[in-house]
């Protein structure tokens, strides 16, 4: 009998898989700065921006997966594609089961938080019908493997499994830089606070030793990527000021689309839903929401970090869901 959690990768891929492939199939990489930079650090070029050249995971998972199969994938390119069919494929090919991986993570999230099966697997729709999914997994982005990271910290908090702890601690600040924000989260409200301890001094003595390394193979001086990170910092009053406009309100409630309306049903229609949803707002989620705030503050794709609050949202729109259906659906005869 094939695993529970198997059967949600297998459904997530398939969610997740055709719109991606239609988007990488028909977008413009000459436009998208991001994408020349892990295209270029999958061909191990190692001249490319101080902000993104120190996220290596993906485009060398891809790099690797190209220098196998690429000459098979240029078989496959339909005609309609510009470009290296075989590198962009291969991106696609990583990105997908890294978000597969990040929908089983959302799917037991829920199920943490009492969803039953068809509620939580409801609750992962959010994230898989998101408009930003598809784009995510079918362009050349690290996007994917930071959503995995930071997934894997909320589901180890709230099941105390230290393992999922250790692994986002050694993966994420590999993913993103702005993964230091997190760490405070993981470390106060997960168990073992001596081996959090080592685990996180590991991770930072990683990376460092591995920004220091690129550095000097690439000819850069060191230190110019935590500056260029560091410079983000003269961003936040002006994105503050777009965030809190009606275009950047809009641009983050994007993400949820019509499943918005599912937690406002709940509350207006099933007495206590308020109730329901607030006590399952643990303040190590709090944190983590702020957390997310000020990524998007630092950043000025304001969708784009919110996406990555999605097991929180597909978890609270899951209880939604449960709701209305134990008040509406099962208790009609």
């Amino acid at each position: 009998m094939l695993n529970e959690y198997v059967l949600v990768f297998v459904f997530c891929l398939a969610a997740v898989h055709g719109p991606a492939f239609s988007l990488m199939d028909n977008f413009d990489l000459a436009g998208c700065v991001d994408c020349k930079t892990y295209l270029g650090l999958a061909q191990l070029d190692l001249d490319q921006s101080p902000i993104r050249r120190y996220r290596p995971i993906v485009p060398l998972l891809a790099g690797c997966i190209n220098y196998v199969f690429g000459g098979v994938f240029k078989v496959l390119q339909p005609t309609s594609f510009n470009g290296d069919f075989g590198l962009s494929f291969s991106f696609y090919l990583v990105n997908c089961v890294l978000l597969s991986l990040w929908g089983v993570v959302i799917y037991r999230f829920g199920k943490a938080y009492g969803l039953r099966q068809l509620y939580a697997l409801l609750g992962t729709l959010v994230m898989l019908t998101c408009r930003w999914t598809p784009y995510i997994a079918g362009t050349p982005l690290a996007d994917s493997v930071y959503c995995l990271a930071l997934g894997l910290a909320l589901l180890g908090i709230k099941e105390g499994n230290e393992r999922m702890l250790l692994a986002s601690i050694l993966i994420g600040p590999f993913a993103k830089e702005s993964y230091l924000l997190m760490a405070p989260i993981v470390f106060f409200f997960g168990k073992r606070k001596g081996r959090l301890t080592l685990y996180l001094a590991l991770s930072g003595a990683l990376v460092f030793g591995f920004r220091y390394l690129y550095d000097m193979a690439a000819g850069t001086p060191p230190g110019s990527g935590l500056a260029a990170d560091v410079d983000h910092v003269n961003y936040i009053a002006d994105n503050t000021r777009r965030l809190l406009s009606f275009h950047g309100a809009y641009d983050v409630l994007s993400n949820m689309g019509l499943w918005l309306l599912l937690p406002i049903i709940a509350l207006v229609t099933v007495p206590g839903a308020g109730r329901e949803l607030r006590v399952r707002i643990e303040p190590y989620m709090i944190c983590f929401l702020l957390v997310i705030v000020l990524h998007m503050v630092l950043s000025s794709s304001f969708e784009r970090m919110f996406y990555l609050s999605m097991p929180v949202l597909c978890m609270l729109t899951g209880v939604s869901i449960q709701l209305i259906g134990d008040k509406w659906v099962f208790t009609r005869k």
